[in-house]
């Protein structure tokens, strides 16, 4: 694109590290071979990609998705429900890596005296993210992404290609140099940045510049090789603005955070994150329809406001808290907007499935408070009479793995000649005997009707009232017609149907009196409600 200058609609796409921290406070610091005792220990989620994605999400401002590699483990779990709970969006079937190392670690010690500490970062499936994963993952995005936000905790040519595909997507993208490459350098990334965001140091580092360097002449060096635009992050001084304009000047703007900020005098906790809430708020202010001057005025504002609470994700900050000056102008500004929505869970490995739900709950989603995704969980098989209490008990259960909202569906397909079997036991039966077998149980019957019926269940997480919502649609059953790639659907015609089975409608046509759609329907009206 000619102008990385604003980018109105879409969505923020971090491709990034994400890790567990794993931090240890202590007043003696050891030395090798000596044991000291700690005084006190926490965990918490980080990694600069997932810093970003949250901070960029926590603003409630624009969608946010996340592309990452986690492991199956107890610290991928923790990353994951932390993304759920912070609003951003992936993909679970593609980010969890099963049965491959160990999830990202940051072993961190702080001396409690001096503030100073010791960081080893093991890297683990962060380093498995390849370039193949990258561009399938953003060029299958539900949603175009607006900004391609990228940092180097990834291996180089992971991060090469999310700056290719977000280029030949039209997006705006954004380099953060965080950290400096060591061994390689940024010579065939530099065509592809829209905007670089170094500090001092690592503007040093890349251009092999010293302390002694004017941060202005560095950042000209880098355009002289092929980027954009230059955004410099100088800590409590704001940032630098150095770019080209249309008529190939060189244009220098600082910014600082707004002068009627209201934090802006309070004493600093920590600048732990800093750099990455800057580059979160950033990107949604630039995806929003914000200028890049406007929008850096705000991202420092947003970073100023990390500093004076202790951590990185849990210092950034929410639209309760955003005082006026960081908000967006009201020409901008959506009454609800996407990120700022949680995400559902929808129990399934399915995603054809996960398709035909997100296109009944979702087709106009700022009505609806809840993203969707996916997961395949194991569950016991559960048996019983009462289709609405099986369907709570695993709504239960699931929500004790996933630890946030979930959604769970049990579908049967019922033959009224046989007093209702197969009832929800239909995949086994589908499995097992195939379209002609469950034509055959009905020989010597002159009854053919049957039923389909949906109880969908939701909860907002472990402990919460479970909903129970049902569908049913009454029809009968035919010799298969229609494509025959989902379930029983070529088997079943609905008497509303005007004699096609399902397999042979349209989807808007099906959902309109599917036993899925109205159960679902209801599912919609109470979530609008929420």
């Amino acid at each position: 694109m000619s102008s990385a200058d604003t980018h109105e609609n879409g969505q923020v796409v971090v491709v990034g590290s994400a890790n567990q921290d794993l931090i240890s406070y202590t007043s003696a610091v050891p030395v090798i071979g000596q044991t000291v005792m700690g005084k006190t220990f926490e965990t918490t989620c980080g990694g600069k990609g997932a810093n970003q994605a949250v901070a960029a999400a926590s603003l409630g401002m624009v969608p946010v998705s996340m592309v990452c590699r986690v492991a199956e483990d107890v610290f991928g779990q923790s990353l994951l429900n932390n993304f759920r709970n912070s609003g951003v969006i992936f993909d679970e079937e593609s980010t969890v890596l099963k049965e491959q190392g160990s999830s990202g670690v940051a072993a961190i010690t702080v001396d409690t005296k001096s503030g100073d500490n010791m960081i080893i970062v093991t890297p683990g499936t962060n380093f498995l993210l390849s370039a193949a994963d990258v561009r399938r993952e953003l060029e299958n995005q539900s949603t175009k992404p607006a900004v391609v936000l990228v940092q180097l905790e990834i291996v180089p040519e992971a991060a090469l290609e999310a700056l290719k595909v977000g280029r030949e997507l039209g997006a705006i993208t954004i380099l953060n140099t965080a950290p400096a490459p060591e061994d390689y350098s940024l010579d065939d990334f530099l065509p592809y940045i829209d905007i670089l965001i170094p500090n001092e140091t690592e503007l040093q580092a890349i251009t092999g510049g010293t302390p002694e360097d004017d941060e202005e002449k560095l950042a000209r060096m880098l355009l002289e090789k092929g980027v954009k635009k230059v955004l410099v992050t100088l800590g409590a001084r704001g940032a630098m603005i150095v770019e080209k304009t249309d008529e190939d000047e060189v244009k220098v703007t600082k910014v600082e955070a707004p002068d009627d900020l209201p934090c802006k005098n309070d004493p600093v906790e920590d600048t732990i994150g800093a750099g990455d809430a800057f580059c979160g708020a950033l990107s949604t202010y630039l995806t929003a329809g914000l200028p890049l001057s406007d929008a850096a005025n705000r991202a420092c504002g947003v970073a100023s406001m990390s500093v004076r609470k202790r951590g990185a994700q849990t210092s950034y900050p929410t639209p309760d808290i955003l005082p006026e000056c960081l908000q967006l102008p009201s020409n901008l500004a959506k009454s609800t907007t996407t990120s700022s929505k949680k995400q559902i869970t929808f129990v399934t490995g399915n995603k054809k499935k996960l398709e035909e739900v997100e296109q009944l709950l979702l087709p106009d989603a700022d009505s609806i408070p809840f993203t969707l995704t996916n997961r395949k969980v194991d569950l016991p098989e559960l048996q019983g009479n009462d289709p609405a209490e099986i369907a709570k008990e695993k709504c239960r259960l699931a929500a004790q793995s996933v630890n946030g909202p979930v959604l769970t569906e049990d579908t049967s397909l019922c033959f009224n000649a046989l007093n209702g079997l197969p009832g929800p036991y239909i995949k086994w039966f589908l499995e097992k005997c195939g379209h002609a077998g469950l034509n055959n149980m009905l020989d010597g019957f002159e009854d053919k009707s049957a039923y389909a019926q949906t109880v969908a269940a939701f909860t907002m997480g472990p402990g919460e009232e479970i909903h129970v919502f049902d569908g049913r649609t009454d029809g009968k059953i035919v010799s298969a017609r229609g494509k025959l790639d989902f379930g029983w659907d070529p088997i079943f015609e609905p008497h509303e149907g005007g004699g096609k089975t399902y397999a042979e409608m349209e989807n808007e046509e099906k959902n309109a009196i599917s036993h899925r759609g109205r159960s679902f329907a209801k599912l919609k009206g109470y979530l609008s409600s929420l």
